[in-house]
């Protein structure tokens, strides 16, 4: 497991159609792409590469674990996702503004009036993740209760079932993603923040 490719790495452009792909033929993850290729061609990387990748480094594992004794490992993992689709979705650095574009992307995507954001930011970014606490937060925890799903638990806290959120989750990164597929401006966002922070991906040790 590696960081992204230095920004050296040399690209070459296919001459029409195709993938990119390095000096020896083989297929490579652009870096700086936004600076050297045409949209029909970064279109190609985020459909190809970026969205196939995605889904399979962080929804996969997610898929995995929500209705597993797992689950909250999954909660993790999901507060985690929103915060990689948030940081795409804004495109410049988040340093200083991470709750402005967290709960930006939550109102922009989720399912409308489902969730309060601020308090989903608080209970599981800045709860769950950063303190593995969610105490007297808004939100409570469980899996595998869908009956349960945002109803009120005898503390007064709105409990999110994990298959339930986990199914909203998705809901919401197919809608982005299908707005970078139709939206310039937030195809180059995407762009701005890999070739600034790069993504996971497989590499040489």
């Amino acid at each position: 497991m590696g960081t992204t490719p230095s920004v050296g790495s040399i690209l070459k452009l296919p001459e029409s159609g195709g993938s990119l792909s390095s000096p020896s033929g083989s297929p490579v993850s652009p870096i700086l792409i936004s600076s050297i290729s045409p949209h029909s061609q970064k279109l190609a990387w985020f459909c190809n590469y970026f969205w196939p990748h995605f889904d399979d480094w962080v929804i996969g594992p997610i898929n995995r674990l929500v209705h597993t004794q797992d689950a909250l490992i999954g909660f993790i993992f999901m507060t985690c996702a929103i915060d990689y689709l948030a940081g795409f979705w804004w495109g410049t650095s988040t340093k200083g503004k991470v709750e402005t574009a967290y709960t930006s992307f939550i109102d922009e995507y989720f399912p409308k009036g489902r969730y309060d954001a601020s308090g989903l930011y608080d209970s599981l970014r800045n709860g769950l993740v950063h303190m593995f606490t969610i105490k007297n937060k808004k939100y409570a925890l469980t899996h595998n209760n869908p009956g349960l799903h945002l109803k009120n638990d005898s503390n007064g806290q709105i409990i999110l079932n994990a298959g339930d959120f986990h199914d909203d989750l998705i809901v919401a990164k197919e809608r982005y993603f299908s707005d970078v597929e139709i939206k310039l401006d937030l195809l180059d966002k995407l762009l701005d923040r890999y070739d600034r922070d790069g993504f996971l991906h497989l590499g040489p040790l």
